[in-house]
């Protein structure tokens, strides 16, 4: 499909087979290895967590992984299940 960039990006990321290590509120996210952390919100979920991004993320796909950082210690991880 073709459309404009701002319609593929996405702030609201599902996780599931997540686990948080820590209780966390904020944390900064890291979707692709080599992509730099964008910071968001942190809500646990009965089956993994959900992140909302304080700016979209593009490219985001399920099956991806998640992981939750503060500072260089990782916070909690999962797979990407939705993004909208």
């Amino acid at each position: 499909m073709v459309g404009r960039r701002e319609r593929l990006g996405r702030s609201r990321i599902g996780v599931r087979s997540g686990q948080l290590f820590v209780p966390v509120g904020r944390a900064e996210v890291k979707l692709r290895y080599r992509s730099p952390a964008s910071p968001g919100s942190v809500e646990s979920r009965a089956r993994g967590f959900r992140i909302l991004l304080d700016a979209p993320a593009y490219g985001v796909a399920p099956g991806q992984a998640a992981v939750l950082y503060e500072g260089d210690a990782v916070v909690g991880a999962g797979l990407v299940a939705s993004a909208s």
